[in-house]
């Protein structure tokens, strides 16, 4: 009786509370490396699951009843691959391109600054942006060593720009290990999503089962406000910065507007991912005022609409997270977790909000607060 007493007094349940969370956090430190791989599989399979029940209950040919849950995630992956196929086939030919239009204009341009870029190449002859430098201006010392350098340079800068994002994460062999589990995992609960949230519902105590659903279920409405509306702000703000990168004729402005877009997710760092490099770019590309100020006007339209029609308009306001709240959190999560807690760091912040919340209710209505 005096146990029960115990775990009824709140600041107790608080407190289990924060070990339980800390308990959590050490667990996903010490195994940052698969888990990465199991929630990106749990969060395509949260995004994407209404989709598949949308295909599951469409009638085809011989399936009155609708397609079968299997055959719908076929059909689904299906649609998936093409889409990443055909957006493969059209991003790769016009990154090289681009690339190689640069490389045109700053050839061109080189004799103004030869100097400058020649020190900068001596500084930091062994990097990977010094080879590709050398490799677009045509600097030659007449060695074979130096001509075999400039035939790689671009392949070198491009190799080991992949091997800087991913080396600090995983090795080749984690690397494969994390896509098959991802690959694996993510078909198992496109399958059995519905039937794994059932069952963990099934598991919750009864006496506190209707408090627990409902706590989980503004979860689930705080995590959906985030993710699917935001993914669609990301596709819209992608679009719109495309299409007026493109119109000024900025280089890979396809990329920078995919860049500025979706890096939307994090307040504020998107446009500095887009506008930084598309400045550079416009500078280098037109060596004029005008078409910087363009730029800058388009990133200013894509936000101004982001911040007063779109952002509320799509999201609105259920989150209700500040800005500077998610900045902090990716921040914080980031530096304990790694990659992994730049995943976590969203749902963390969304989870606790909901708890703290519960939490200051619960206090308001207590004799403390009260003064009773």
């Amino acid at each position: 009786m005096e146990k029960q007493k115990i775990f009824e007094n709140m600041w107790i349940r608080t407190l289990l509370w924060l070990c339980a969370i800390a308990a959590f956090l050490l667990v996903c430190y010490y195994l940052k490396g698969i888990l990465i791989s199991l929630f990106l599989a749990f969060t395509v399979a949260y995004i994407v699951d209404p989709l598949l029940d949308i295909i599951a209950k469409r009638r085809f040919l011989f399936f009155k009843k609708g397609l079968p849950r299997s055959l719908a995630i076929v059909v689904l992956l299906t649609g998936m691959l093409f889409m990443a196929g055909g957006a493969a086939a059209y991003t790769i030919p016009k990154t090289l391109h681009g690339v190689q239009r640069v490389g045109a204009v700053l050839k061109k341009q080189y004799p103004k600054y030869q100097e400058n870029v020649e020190l900068f190449i001596e500084t930091y002859k062994d990097t990977g942006i010094a080879t590709f430098l050398k490799t677009q201006l045509g600097i030659q010392n007449g060695s074979e060593k130096e001509t075999q350098e400039k035939r790689t340079g671009l392949m070198k800068f491009a190799l080991a720009t992949i091997k800087n994002i991913f080396q600090g994460a995983f090795g080749l062999a984690g690397i494969i290990i994390n896509i098959i589990v991802f690959g694996v995992v993510t078909i198992y609960l496109l399958k059995d999503f519905d039937f794994v949230i059932i069952k963990c519902r099934n598991l919750l105590p009864v006496s506190k089962k209707e408090k627990i659903s409902e706590i989980f279920g503004k979860i689930n409405e705080n995590l959906k406000a985030f993710l699917r509306g935001q993914i669609t702000v990301c596709i819209i703000l992608s679009i719109i910065y495309g299409i007026g990168l493109t119109v000024i004729g900025v280089p890979l402005s396809y990329l920078i507007a995919i860049m500025g877009g979706f890096g939307n997710v994090i307040p504020y760092i998107g446009i500095m991912l887009g506008l930084v490099p598309a400045l550079i770019l416009t500078f280098i590309q037109y060596q004029d005022i005008t078409h910087l100020i363009l730029v800058v006007a388009v990133f200013g339209v894509g936000q101004f609409f982001e911040s007063t029609i779109i952002t509320p308009k799509i999201v609105g306001t259920k989150l209700g997270l500040h800005p500077v709240a998610i900045i902090l959190s990716i921040l914080i999560c980031s530096q304990i977790l790694g990659f992994l807690g730049l995943l976590l760091a969203v749902p963390i912040v969304a989870v606790a909000k909901v708890l703290i919340d519960e939490g200051l209710l619960r206090y308001k209505n207590t004799n403390f607060f009260k003064g009773s």
